[in-house]
């Protein structure tokens, strides 16, 4: 069955316009029990097109949430600092050239995304910081790692948390690779959750 979760991770998938457009204007809700195969069809889809759905169909299926999340947050910027959008944007460019080069050969990618680090690294050596506002960029950014707008309760860094930790236990995952990516999110969440902890404290709440 299709649901509003797989058509995001679709969206994900598709470079072509038509079908993205397609795909935002598509209620599914009208039709009950929609399946892949009526999705594919209605879409018009490639056959190239079609075996990436079904890859990712069938990735969903093993786990939901964690094949949403490869799909939808693998090039999201860490927060709204024009620095770390770059850097997501040049994560982007960087993986298309290697796969291009992995499947045609040395040479064939192109880097000319690359010309642009200069300005990057030259106009500022780490995240942009605004002088005004009366929290650190290290706040921020554990506030951004429970997935919390800055300046959220501690009611709320507590439920976050929890949250966080039911989604991202290592022993939710069996494969190696999502088993690690789970620990390495572990940790982040409890340094972030340790750091409100004291923060809280010292303030007296």
């Amino acid at each position: 069955m299709i649901t509003k979760m797989l058509i995001e991770i679709f969206q994900a998938l598709i470079q072509d316009p038509t079908v993205k457009k397609l795909l935002n204007s598509y209620d599914f809700t009208k039709k009950s029990d929609l399946d892949l195969e009526t999705l594919m069809d209605d879409l018009d889809l490639s056959p190239d097109e079609r075996a990436k759905f079904k890859a990712a169909y069938s990735e969903y299926q093993e786990d939901p949430y964690a094949s949403y999340e490869s799909y939808t947050y693998k090039y999201e910027p860490k927060s709204d600092s024009p620095f770390d959008k770059f850097d997501a944007y040049f994560q982007k460019f960087e993986d298309k050239a290697k796969a291009t080069e992995e499947k045609y050969g040395a040479g064939t990618g192109d880097y000319r995304h690359r010309k642009y680090q200069k300005y990057r690294n030259s106009t500022h050596s780490g995240t942009y910081s605004d002088p005004t506002s009366p929290f650190s960029d290290e706040e921020k950014g554990h506030y951004t790692t429970l997935g919390l707008p800055i300046g959220a309760t501690f009611e709320e860094i507590k439920a976050a948390y929890r949250d966080a930790m039911k989604k991202y236990h290592p022993d939710r995952f069996q494969e190696a690779s999502q088993k690690k990516n789970a620990e390495e999110r572990s940790i982040k969440i409890n340094v972030a959750y340790d750091f409100f902890k004291k923060k809280f404290k010292q303030q007296g709440n």
